[in-house]
């Protein structure tokens, strides 16, 4: 019994080991060249934030951004050591891939607890970031993916603080992760863990609160604009309403028009406005009712169910959203490995499909978008059917028939 467990764990030690080489030579030796040749400003952004901080100035106070604290704080470490933007790019990708490595423990990890294969799914999440390509570390999405990824880690590990503590983390380099939040509300109101919420409530108020008090005291309004930025911007050309929109004005069906604003390409009809407009509750009333399954859906094992609804959660922020820029597949490259659903493999591919599409797409065809030209139009609007249809796989595949349960750790 002894000699089988040391096996286990050495095969473990060896798979995540192989995925963290073989991770370093794609992000440091593919996706780093890549971004600096081929996605226009990369590094150059970040580079600017991390050099106003780094001179002295205090965000939100003494210069607007749509960032939050955490994602300012990823920026500034590559800042500290290089100021060239090719540099700065390089050292950049390096710190994502640290973040790239963390996330491949928690998946092997989170595998090996549910009895998954774990050289199987570091393959499919290997497949996921290859596909969705060098955009992966042009953003620093993987950081908020990461801070998932640990939160899920944590449910599955029985570490409740630290699950929820993470999410807060997460909330505080970007809005999404904060979706999961009701999620294990629900799961820990439906298991009568009463001791468990209430803690992991406390947990996550109190880091949230100790993240945004001193931007709150330095400049509560500059601080609040970080949120409330991107409730303000127009209908996103990449969205599921823009490709739709676009699709049908290439057909002769409606028409609008492109503008650079926000940071992003952008559409404008008295349609695009309305539904910029409506995005909000339509994306409102589908979580609302992803919670609300998640609640009463019976017999179906906890881990597993949400692991699905943490991937449906993430896939409906995308497809009901207002805006959804190239780099938003990151956060569901760790999620859709960790399914196992049947039909899991059909799921990963259409997901990789689907982030292919959006690195031809971006950067190598955005011109001829921004043109409304029928190609990456049709691509684009194909990429949001493909994930449309994952998410309807995900919502309809029966779960897989090995059996899990969460470790439970009585000092969470």
């Amino acid at each position: 019994m002894i000699e089988r467990i040391l096996m286990n764990e050495t095969a473990f030690r060896k798979d995540v080991l192989l995925f963290s080489i073989l991770h370093a030579l794609i992000f440091l030796c593919l996706f780093a060249p890549v971004a600096i040749s081929f996605y226009h400003g990369t590094g150059t952004l970040e580079l600017y934030y991390a050099k106003r901080m780094l001179s002295g100035e205090v965000p939100y106070r003494d210069f607007a951004t749509e960032y939050p604290p955490l994602a300012l704080l990823s920026f500034i470490l590559p800042g500290l050591f290089f100021r060239t933007t090719a540099a700065y790019s390089f050292a950049f990708a390096a710190e994502l891939l640290i973040f790239d490595l963390f996330i491949i423990f928690f998946i092997a990890d989170i595998s090996r607890c549910l009895k998954y294969p774990v050289r199987t799914t570091l393959a499919i999440f290997t497949t996921a970031v290859i596909a969705t390509g060098a955009i992966t570390v042009c953003r620093y999405d993987i950081l908020p993916a990461m801070l998932t990824t640990m939160a899920l880690w944590a449910f599955i590990r029985g570490k409740n603080r630290l699950c929820w503590a993470a999410l807060a983390l997460g909330f505080a380099t970007k809005i999404y992760p904060v979706l999961l939040a009701p999620l294990l509300f629900v799961h820990q109101l439906k298991q009568k863990q009463y001791r468990k919420l209430a803690s992991g409530i406390a947990t996550f108020l109190a880091v949230t609160v100790l993240i945004s008090l001193p931007w709150l005291v330095i400049d509560a309004e500059g601080y609040g604009h970080s949120f409330t930025y991107h409730l303000s911007r127009e209908l996103h050309a990449e969205s599921s309403y823009g490709t739709a929109l676009l699709a049908a004005q290439v057909l002769g069906l409606t028409e609008v028009q492109g503008k650079l604003t926000y940071g992003s390409w952008n559409l404008f009809s008295p349609l695009a406005d309305r539904l910029a407009g409506a995005s909000f509750y339509v994306l409102v009333i589908l979580l609302l009712a992803l919670y609300a399954t998640a609640y009463f859906r019976r017999g179906e094992n906890a881990p597993m169910a949400f692991l699905r609804h943490a991937n449906l959660a993430v896939l409906i922020f995308l497809l009901a959203n207002k805006v959804f820029s190239a780099q938003y597949l990151v956060w569901l490259c760790p999620l859709i490995p960790l399914l196992a659903l049947d039909g899991q493999y059909t799921i990963s591919i259409i997901f990789a499909v689907a982030c292919a599409i959006t690195q031809y797409v971006y950067p190598y065809a955005y011109a001829d978008f921004e043109l409304a030209k029928p190609l990456p139009v049709f691509l684009l609007f194909i990429r949001n059917l493909l994930l449309f249809v994952t998410a309807i796989m995900i919502a309809l595949s029966r779960r897989h028939p090995a059996q899990a349960q969460i470790s439970e750790d009585p000092h969470s």
